[in-house]
């Protein structure tokens, strides 16, 4: 069976066959809570066609995400191999199908099969290069060009160029303001880059947008590719 999410996509069919009786289909409504940070995480979440929204948040309040996930990946993998507590908030960013496979199941598969621990670690060191290219994004660069990366990598989830997506959930993403938010996106509305209307961004010009994104959209993608294509070139284990 082909799936959409790549992390199940990327696995040798018996440590799939492992997984594939408990895997539950789900629908993720937007802003929904999926985990929530020092409660223990009971199920790994897989994308197909949602997005989810890693954030942190801090004592006084204040929210800032340091990565989505989507159909290339899942939350909750490297949980099966270490502690089960989740030190983050997920939130369902944009609505749509998931899979969703409890974490003693994964953990319990995991355990004398080597491939699959090796898919887990290269797509947790995959969400390390988003993490830390995202910090430093978002030290160092301004919110116009960090909004237009942002935007790319929600369009690469959902090979859609409409990108529901919430002023909410856009000032959470770059750590600002509404206000902000809605003066970055008139600058890209202005320029025909992006038509903004509420709870909706559609990409017109996604050249344009790859233009006036920052370096960190490129090196993102540069570095998780090189990932996932050492995780190709990784030899089948020895029976």
């Amino acid at each position: 069976m082909a799936f959409a999410n790549h992390f199940l996509a990327s696995l040798e069919a018996d440590d799939l066959a492992a997984l594939a009786g408990a895997l539950e289909p789900v629908s993720l409504a937007r802003s929904q809570l999926i985990a929530e940070a020092g409660r223990p995480l009971t199920h790994a979440y897989l994308p197909l066609a949602s997005i989810l929204s890693i954030i942190t948040v801090m004592r006084a309040g204040g929210q800032v995400e340091s990565r989505t996930i989507g159909r290339e990946s899942g939350f909750g993998l490297l949980h099966a191999l270490g502690a089960r507590t989740s030190f983050e908030r997920v939130i369902c960013q944009v609505a749509g199908d998931c899979l969703r496979l409890p974490i003693r199941a994964l953990a319990a598969a995991a355990r004398d099969r080597p491939g699959l621990v090796g898919a887990i670690v290269c797509h947790a060191q995959a969400t390390l290069i988003q993490t830390a290219q995202a910090t430093a994004c978002n030290t160092l660069h301004a919110a116009m060009p960090r909004m237009a990366r942002w935007l790319l990598m929600t369009q690469d989830r959902l090979d859609s160029p409409v990108l529901p997506l919430t002023q909410e959930h856009v000032a959470i993403m770059l750590g600002v303001q509404r206000t902000t938010v809605t003066a970055v996106a008139q600058e890209l509305q202005d320029r025909g880059l992006i038509a903004y209307s509420r709870g909706r961004i559609t990409v017109l010009d996604r050249p344009g947008l790859r233009q006036a994104a920052c370096e960190c959209y490129l090196a993102m993608e540069e570095g998780v590719q090189a990932v996932f294509a050492e995780l190709t070139q990784m030899p089948s284990p020895t029976p």
